[in-house]
């Protein structure tokens, strides 16, 4: 042990005599006190014999000492004799001698001086620790627009480095960045609809009208006990029952409901109850119905415009939200989520929502009543809510990130999807399908009942987002018009696409759709729902020899077939539903409507031909 400490004694002496510093301590104190520690500068303890540390009372130097290697450790300290009177308060100054200047940095910790007082032992060093400063604030001290130069102290716009103070009444016009804001009291910062707000450090507004955010506007920050008030835009419905209706989520936390400006004199909010498959109104007063959770969506709906405004804590923090699967209808499965923050979400991989207990997309309910059917690539706006659907019980976490999702595919490289669209009547509705599996999004019907329907069957259930297999040549489109008028049909791609036809099983139209931009057609509600045909695949067929001329046609119910060989009928899945020889015409029993290729083989020559039967 007295080697030890020998040890010690011996490397203070030599890291003693090797001190040579910048600073001068005063002379004529003669108390003093001892104090020993490592130098830590923005949380990081650093390892230089370069970096000197200077002991102050005021602006007078009390001591100086660098910094030295010390082996019992492998640590860099700095064993620092302080002159004072009991009760001087003691602040540290950094120099570094490799740069040949004091540092800007700001002392964290002080002392008070105690005569004959030790500070900093081995294994409990004192922390000399420094924080690089905040740049100054930028200062905006004239009502009106963030983007004008004059209303800002120095007449100059703050950058995404920079500190903000709020002082007067501020509309947030443009989009901007900046480290930290502060809004001062008695002021209000607006952020208009459009505009972004980011705010990477720290965000401090103490009153719920100190921040106003109109509706599509953002804010993202990662600061707690933040308030605001998110403003909803909300229209008066025409007809109760069909428009007019909004899917809304509260952005502050536990909001109650009776104290908020969406109780009106007439007005209806609800929530869905899965389990039960009940719409529960507010109005109602049901015991556990007081207040907006954080990630739950509503249903609401008032008779006059206008704008009330979710007030209180931004949510910050991951919301869990539990949906069921336990009904026994056409809505088994479906939950209504909502977005908990002031920023877009995204639901999808990757996205704040994942997709592992959720099927694949969601609906978006529009003011005329239509349930529409979104993607991944589609963001979830600030006080909306969106229709779900689970494959099981389980509790749902939002993640309280703006992350973009990517695709509900398994092989996102490859992946091929088809968008179909359909517009009539001044109402709308869409159908996906993935080229690709997993849990499709089925299809529900509208909230207005003369908004078309447009939806993909497939295994014996209808979907809005259908997942079909990348092996996919045909596949049904089913359309309901609620009224008559004429209707136009669009389709959008993801992927690249060599072949891609739209058969209407009505009229007999064959349209390619990478050619033309639409399709339009006349509907009535009598029509049969089973009316287009999606083909992928050429079938005039690789290796075969099609001609010009036709030897197949559809007279009083039967399929008329003129050619020798034989004969073959073939499906759009391309499945061959029968054989037969043929020497002449023959007269083919009429299949089920549908489109079909007929084709004749006679040793190397082989005919087809698509004939359509209704």
């Amino acid at each position: 042990m007295k080697k030890i400490i020998l040890f010690i004694i011996m490397c203070c002496g030599l890291f003693l005599a090797k001190a040579q510093t910048h600073w001068t301590p005063v002379t004529g104190i003669e108390t003093t006190m001892s104090v020993t520690g490592i130098i830590i500068i923005d949380g990081v303890e650093q390892t230089s014999t370069q970096l000197e540390i200077g002991a102050f009372c005021g602006d007078e130097c009390r001591g100086a000492k660098k910094a030295g290697f010390f082996p019992p450790t492998s640590q860099y300290t700095v064993p620092i004799s302080i002159a004072g009177l009991t009760g001087d308060l003691i602040t540290f100054r950094i120099y570094d001698h490799s740069l040949g200047e004091e540092l800007d940095l700001e002392c964290e910790n002080t002392i008070t001086f105690e005569v004959n007082a030790v500070i900093g032992t081995i294994g409990n060093w004192f922390e000399f620790s420094f924080t690089t400063p905040l740049p100054p604030a930028f200062h905006f001290v004239v009502d009106g627009n963030w983007s004008d130069e004059s209303n800002w102290q120095g007449g100059a716009l703050p950058s995404s480095t920079d500190a903000v103070s709020i002082d007067a009444d501020c509309i947030l016009d443009i989009t901007a960045e900046v480290t930290d804001l502060t809004v001062s009291d008695g002021f209000s910062m607006t952020i208009q609809s459009g505009k972004i707000l980011t705010v990477s450090g720290n965000l401090i507004n103490a009153d719920v009208d100190g921040i106003i955010m109109e509706d599509g506007s953002q804010l993202l920050n990662e600061s707690d006990n933040v308030k605001a008030s998110y403003e909803k835009d909300i229209d008066a419905y025409t007809c109760k029952d069909s428009d007019g209706w909004y899917l809304i989520s509260s952005p502050v936390d536990e909001m109650p409901i009776s104290e908020s400006s969406f109780i009106t004199e007439v007005y209806d909010l609800y929530r869905y109850k899965e389990s039960t498959s009940v719409w529960e109104n507010y109005r109602a007063g049901h015991a556990d119905f007081t207040y907006f959770e954080d990630g739950r969506g509503y249903l609401f709906a008032n008779s006059n415009t206008f704008s009330p405004a979710f007030k209180g804590d931004l949510n910050n923090y991951d919301a869990v939200f539990p949906v069921t699967c336990e009904a026994q209808n056409t809505l088994a499965g479906f939950n209504i989520l909502g977005n908990p923050y002031p920023h877009v979400i995204y639901k999808g991989a990757g996205g704040a929502i994942d997709d592992v207990r959720l099927a694949a997309g969601y609906y978006y309910l529009s003011f005329k009543g239509e349930w529409l059917a979104r993607t991944f690539e589609t963001a979830i706006q600030p006080g909306q809510g969106v229709l779900v659907r689970t494959i099981a019980n389980a509790d749902i976490v939002i993640e309280k990130t703006n992350a973009e999702a990517i695709a509900e595919s398994s092989s996102k490289d490859d992946m091929k999807r088809l968008k179909i669209n359909v517009v009539g009547n001044g109402k709308e509705d869409c159908a996906f399908a993935y080229l690709c599996n997993g849990n499709g999004l089925n299809k529900v019907g509208h909230r207005n009942e003369t908004v078309p329907l447009l939806y993909i069957p497939h295994g014996g259930s209808d979907y809005a987002i259908a997942m079909l297999g990348d092996d996919t040549q045909t596949f049904n489109v089913d359309f309901e018009a609620k009224t008559v008028g004429m209707y136009t049909l669009s389709v959008e791609t993801l992927g690249d696409f060599d072949y891609l036809h739209i058969i209407d099983k009505f009229t007999g139209a064959d349209v390619d759709m990478l050619v033309e931009d639409n399709y339009s057609f006349v509907a009535s509600p009598t029509d049969s729902e089973s009316r287009f045909m999606i083909v992928l695949r050429d079938y005039s067929g690789v290796g075969e020899t099609p001609t010009m001329s036709d030897f197949a046609y559809i007279a009083n119910g039967a399929i008329i077939v003129n050619g020798e060989g034989t004969l073959q009928l073939i499906d759009m899945m391309g499945r061959v539903v029968k054989t037969q020889e043929t020497s002449g015409v023959e007269t083919i029993c009429t299949p089920t409507s549908g489109v079909y290729v007929v084709r004749i083989i006679c040793g190397k020559d082989v005919k087809t031909q698509k004939i359509v039967v209704r």
